[in-house]
């Protein structure tokens, strides 16, 4: 159901948003491709990783005159990005920290048991759980060259409930304090909120 032709078409943001929404949809109704799509199996992985957090931000990000064309593979980048001349403009590298092995242990439980493991954190600290994460992406990208980049990292937190927003915005300000104190090389770098938040570091 999920092909690297189709992943890698030039697309514009909008364009691309509406794939990702297509594909999901349609792997939610074959349940053999959501438990593919739920082990990160085969492309699910990149998909999941780098495509849907890429469909969000180029739609937040640039014209949709623009064309975002996703990149598979080890390159360095994880999508180009082309002008209304076709002319490249950026190159995206696109990073979702996350601990890799509880999630592979909760995608177990989902697919056994129907739900995932319970986390339990006091209301208003539910972004705690992604800083040490954060962190540990962030020394890597330190340390390499993404001079001709835009270096993005994209983070999910649970919303907080409304009497928790201001200590919730409050971690948000340190974590982005946090970030900035790493020398990254590259031409630009975000931190990306998913759905619709982007701070420039």
């Amino acid at each position: 159901m999920i092909a690297a032709v189709e992943i890698e078409k030039r697309r514009s943001p909008t364009a691309l948003r509406e794939f990702v929404i297509n594909l999901k949809d349609n792997v939610r109704a074959n349940k053999v491709e959501m438990n593919y799509g739920i082990f990160k199996k085969g492309l699910y992985k990149e998909f999941l990783d780098e495509i849907v957090p890429l469909s969000l931000f180029s739609i937040k990000m640039y014209p949709d005159s623009y064309l975002i064309q996703p990149v598979l593979g080890s390159q360095g980048y994880d999508a180009l990005v082309f002008n209304e001349s076709v002319k490249q403009v950026d190159k995206i590298e696109m990073t979702v920290p996350q601990n890799g092995q509880l999630e592979a242990n909760d995608s177990q439980l989902v697919v056994e048991k129907g739900h995932g493991e319970v986390q339990i954190v006091n209301p208003g600290n539910e972004l705690k759980l992604l800083i040490p994460e954060v962190i540990s992406v962030c020394k890597k990208k330190a340390a390499k060259d993404y001079s001709d980049c835009t270096l993005i990292i994209a983070i999910e937190p649970l919303k907080p409930f409304p009497e928790f927003e201001l200590n919730y915005e409050n971690q948000i300000n340190e974590l982005i304090s946090t970030i900035r104190q790493f020398k990254f090389t590259a031409k630009r770098v975000f931190l990306f909120v998913m759905p619709d938040r982007i701070v420039l570091i």
